[in-house]
């Protein structure tokens, strides 16, 4: 560098005019402080640097990212290494004129984890882009050699999420839906139908209480199964992992027994409050259905992949055998329900006859008749009021009937359940838990499979809702019958919807949760809507051909209407289930990401699980559960009262 600036200073000079000694001096003294300038510039580059940072390897050799020491005393290649400090890594001069990063007995080789690009470099600073070699080939890294620390990551701008494609677009899908989903609800809560507004409620009541069982219920096995249980001792009992099968039998049907028992006493302890009793109606229902769920599924289980092979010498094949075990399994959870019934019938009358001595609840003052003269459009109205407090009266509600609807909630969630099981393993083989999902070997002929089952389940319903119209509502197993078969239904449904978004985004298994769940609730919200419309042309009261349909109970509620309701039901469960998924991923996200709380994994998953069932239980106690014990004439004063206080709105001048 310096002998071309003397050629390039020198060069012009012989061409040029003589000129006075003085200026000539002054341009000879100028030109030697450039020479030495030079030289010293030249000589601090020849030295090398003390410390060098590696930053941002490939993961595979992030080995290499740190801070690297001049180490003087050791030369290869007359060249100087450095060494990763605390570690035995060294970055050297191979024997192919390459600055190589070598570990401790391959110094100056040509062996090296990531190699430079730049030959005879001086210092390997200059000597990227960096390159390893991977898979048969060379491939450049993205790593950095500085001979100074990195700019703080505070002095640099840095989005607020990660570019990624993938996070970005799960994103997108989840904020269209939930804009969509929105829109939706607030036309459904908001419509001027009496009808499509009780049905809403009542889909949008089941879907949260079933949400927060859900919640709930899975934070306490997974604390008794993944930290009780297999916990050393005194933190726990010391048992093996994973736990026994034989030993989750016996605990589900431990918990399923307690929750049975816990229905009847405390339905015994709150009998005077009606909206008390509600919540153990649908809430205590659900969460018993869980526990039955997760009992009858592992004897599923069991006896499908393991007992049914004993059974031999039968006209039957072995898959056969299974497919006909797998059914046999309903009935024994049926027979139990049954059974369990009728022990809590019996423990009524015995234990709890009387009424308790410190209830949980004093008994409310019988509501008057006197409707207030004004009312404000936050308020629920008259109607939302008369559902939870019962009849006007001094009368209170009869708290075992509610305890035995409760019961058969219980029974009908988990018959449905485990109906779709049986279909799905004659169809598939498969029978995973409540949080798998089946394979997609065949996604070709799944479609019509979906279709003929979905079809034969419709049938089936409008049958026995036929047959029941005949006979005077067909009694309490006529209605077990009806609402078992739109479970199934809804079961059956829900897992058509997540085998094709499954198969529709197999790449990206969060997003198909996310579009799944979407898509169980915008489809079930336009089935109700549908589903009002048709029964406003069928089940008219004048000559319609479909008149027996409206065929009355015991109650003035025509039977085509509880009907609806039980598919309203079914919908909110299975819309329940869609969103747990998404809600669990989202705390195992959470809890993943920090780092005290990883450290604590199961612990800190159910106590996340439970703070969000006690947050839903205050919006779904205070505003949706009213409105879904409302009748429809207590929503046709409310849209009334709606429609006149609109109307003074458009008729206010200020």
């Amino acid at each position: 560098q310096a002998a071309q600036t003397w050629r390039f200073e020198l060069a012009p000079m012989a061409s040029r005019e003589p000129q006075s000694v003085a200026s000539a001096m002054r341009r000879c003294f100028s030109i030697a402080v450039a020479a030495i300038a030079s030289g010293a510039l030249v000589q601090a580059d020849t030295e090398p640097a003390e410390t060098l940072y590696v930053s941002g390897a490939d993961t595979a050799v992030s080995v290499t990212d740190g801070t690297y020491m001049l180490d003087k005393t050791e030369v290869h290649n007359k060249k100087l290494c450095y060494k990763k400090e605390g570690t035995a890594l060294w970055l050297c001069y191979d024997d192919h004129n390459l600055w190589s990063f070598q570990p401790q007995g391959f110094l100056g080789t040509s062996q090296g984890i990531m190699v430079s690009t730049q030959k005879t470099s001086e210092s390997p600073v200059g000597a990227g882009p960096w390159r390893v070699w991977k898979d048969g080939a060379w491939s450049v890294t993205s790593a950095v050699v500085r001979d100074s620390p990195a700019e703080p990551a505070a002095q640099a701008w840095t989005p607020l999420l990660p570019v990624d494609e993938e996070a970005s677009r799960i994103i997108a899908g989840m904020l269209l839906g939930f804009m969509a989903l929105t829109f939706l609800i607030m036309v459904l809560a908001g419509s001027t139908d009496e009808q499509v507004r009780a049905y809403f409620y009542k889909m949008f009541s089941a879907c949260f209480t079933f949400l927060i069982a859900l919640l709930f219920a899975f934070a306490v096995w997974e604390l008794l199964i993944y930290q009780i249980l297999p916990a050393p001792r005194p933190r726990g009992f010391g048992l093996a992992v994973p736990i026994h099968p034989e030993l989750k039998i016996v605990l589900s049907f431990l918990l399923f027994s307690l929750s049975n028992f816990l229905l009847n006493f405390i339905g015994w302890k709150v009998q005077f409050r009606r909206a008390r009793l509600m919540v153990i109606k649908t809430l205590g229902a659900h969460v018993t259905a869980i526990f039955g769920i997760l009992t009858f599924l592992h004897i599923q289980r069991h006896a499908v992949f393991e007992s049914a092979m004993f059974i031999q010498g039968t006209i039957l094949s072995p898959e056969q055998i299974r497919g006909v075990t797998a059914f046999l399994i309903v009935a024994v959870a049926w027979i139990t329900f049954a059974v369990y019934r009728w022990a809590s019938k019996g423990a009524r009358k015995e234990m709890f006859g009387k009424p308790p001595v410190r209830p949980w609840g004093a008994p409310l003052r019988p509501l008057r008749d006197e409707r207030p003269a004004e009312r404000s459009c936050m308020s629920f109205g008259s109607g939302a009021l008369g559902a939870l407090a019962g009849p006007r009266g001094p009368e209170f509600p009869d708290w075992g009937i509610l305890v035995d609807e409760a019961e058969d909630e219980g029974a009908i969630v988990v018959m449905g359940f485990l109906t779709s099981q049986a279909i799905m393993f004659c169809r598939t083989g498969e029978m995973p838990v409540l949080r798998g999902h089946f394979t997609h070997a065949d996604d070709d002929r799944a479609i019509p499979f979906f279709a003929g089952t979905l079809t034969a389940l419709i049938a089936l319903f409008a049958v026995i809702l036929y047959v029941r119209s005949l006979r005077g509502g067909g009694g309490r197993s006529g209605k077990i019958c009806q609402r078992a078969t739109a479970m199934s239904l809804a079961w059956m449904l829900y897992r058509a919807i997540v085998w094709n978004t499954r198969a529709a985004f197999k790449e990206n298994a969060p997003l198909a949760l996310v579009i799944g769940a979407l898509a169980i609730t915008m489809m079930f919200c336009i089935i109700i809507v549908v589903l009002d419309k048709c029964l406003d042309y069928l089940l008219n009261r004048s000559n319609s051909p479909f008149k027996n349909l409206s065929a009355r109970m015991e109650s003035d509620t025509p039977l085509s209407e509880k009907a609806m309701r039980a598919v309203n039901s079914c919908f909110g469960l299975i819309m329940a289930l869609g969103w747990w998924r998404n809600m669990e991923v989202s705390v195992q996200t959470v809890v993943a990401s920090q780092s005290f709380l990883a450290s604590h994994e199961v612990m800190s998953q159910c106590l996340l699980c439970t703070l969000l069932a006690v947050a839903l239980v205050f919006p779904w106690r205070r505003v949706i559960l009213p409105k879904s014990e409302m009748k429809s004439p207590s929503f046709a004063e409310e849209i009334n009262f709606e429609l006149i206080r609109l109307t003074d709105a458009d008729n206010f001048m200020p």
